[in-house]
């Protein structure tokens, strides 16, 4: 295809989905550093003072206090960290928008107080929207889920249109082609910055649209399960997970195990109201919240012993029936929020019935389980996440300095018009 068709087309959709491109690469900028700016403005609520030779709370005892404080609340899950000074994190039912989730309360481990709510995460939650659907209402979602969904498309072709066209330069002078020079004024400098800085975020904006399409297109996520060779999970229904609250946990934590530092493989030391090992668990009690109080903290014992390594944080669900538990844990040296290993303890029969870790899946699995840190950067570390975070942000640069040299242009063209 001719290089002016495909300059007509990079600027046809540069000028048309611009602005949405702007609010989503803006957004997506803000939403980077999400968990590091929740946590700084919220100190209260992640952290807690550690008592004077006190020990943290039993599971039991921590779920019985803060049930007796909030007698109507009903538990679903509750998630540890290894950190001696970090809150425990308990997910209650929630209603309405929050019901699919359920509502997180941050309590202290060792007195079990509901420490105060998180500031800021209602704004986080609006830019969400605003980054996934443009915060359109309920009634007419889909339309700006489609939207942003299009744009994103538009911007994967802009990129491929992008190195067409600058092509020349990249072949004759590929070092070049990523720097501009500030003596350049007027059209020249706007075009020679928007195609260098363009250099630079190529690989960023590819990586983001391609990975961003696994959330917008039902077919597309097929397809990268099939084309992964990975089992595509049916859709759970039922609150509430156990990953957003390791996300919210998993920052900056040390590995330490829950109720005292231990070394890997060690058994934990008995203490108040805990079975040692060997000592099977009685037969599941009718359900009332002290019996599965009672099971929950004989699951977490048992969790501690057949764990065998050492872990960040840990998630444990409340089972509706049964003597099944099911864990979700972080090992302390995981890069990323969704390196999580499940575990399964029966423990009427005092068995592990299941382990999966992340690390001894195939690197097809890992990396289709990992789309969300490859579409924040942050599976790269935090020199990825710098990167996605400055790339997004140039969204706005790219927007507005195409704008200026369409206008320019434009100008030009009606100039010569004139003149004729």
């Amino acid at each position: 295809m001719h290089k002016t068709v495909w300059f007509k087309i990079h600027w046809f959709l540069g000028i048309t989905a611009g602005i949405i491109l702007l609010v989503v690469g803006v957004t997506g900028a803000i939403m980077s550093f999400e968990k590091e700016i929740l946590r700084a403005i919220n100190q209260d609520s992640y952290y807690v003072s550690v008592p004077t030779e006190q020990k943290k709370l039993s599971t039991k005892e921590l779920l019985e206090k803060f049930q007796t404080s909030n007698p109507n609340a009903k538990i679903n899950s509750i998630s540890f960290s290894s950190d001696e000074k970090s809150s425990t994190l308990i997910t209650i039912a929630g209603e309405g928008e929050n019901a699919r989730k359920g509502v997180t309360k941050h309590v202290n481990p060792y007195t079990a107080e509901v420490l105060p709510d998180l500031v800021g995460k209602d704004f986080f939650g609006f830019i969400l929207r605003l980054h996934r659907w443009l915060a359109f209402p309920q009634d007419i979602r889909e339309v700006g889920k489609q939207t942003v969904a299009i744009s994103t498309v538009a911007l994967i072709i802009i990129v491929i249109s992008g190195i067409i066209i600058y092509w020349g330069r990249i072949k004759h002078a590929f070092l070049k082609s990523f720097t501009f020079k500030f003596k350049h004024h007027g059209r020249a400098f706007l075009s020679t910055m928007h195609s260098a800085i363009g250099m630079w975020v190529i690989p960023f904006y590819l990586l983001a649209a391609l990975t961003g399409l696994f959330w917008s297109y039902q077919w597309y996520n097929t397809l990268l399960y099939n084309i992964a060779g990975v089992e595509k999970p049916q859709r759970n229904n039922t609150p509430p997970q156990a990953q957003p609250t390791q996300e919210n946990q998993a920052e900056g934590q040390k590995p330490q195990r829950e109720g005292g530092e231990r070394a890997q493989g060690q058994k934990p030391q008995k203490q108040d109201g805990q079975m040692s090992e060997g000592q099977k668990p009685q037969k599941q009690s009718d359900n009332n919240s002290s019996a599965k109080f009672d099971e929950l903290q004989k699951a977490v014992d048992m969790f501690n012993i057949f764990v065998q390594r050492d872990y960040s944080t840990f998630t444990v669900k409340l089972p509706a029936k049964g003597t099944l538990y099911s864990f979700s844990y972080l090992d302390d040296k995981s890069n990323h929020f969704r390196e999580s290993n499940t575990l399964e303890l029966d423990i009427n029969s005092w068995q592990l019935t299941k382990h999966d870790r992340f690390e001894d899946k195939p690197l097809n699995e890992q990396l289709i389980r990992s789309m969300l840190p490859l579409h924040t950067g942050e599976y790269f570390g935090i020199i990825g996440q710098i990167g996605m975070f400055l790339a997004s942000a140039l969204m706005a640069l790219f927007t507005i300095t195409g704008f200026m040299l369409y206008i320019n242009r434009h100008k030009k063209k009606k100039k010569k018009e004139i003149k004729e």
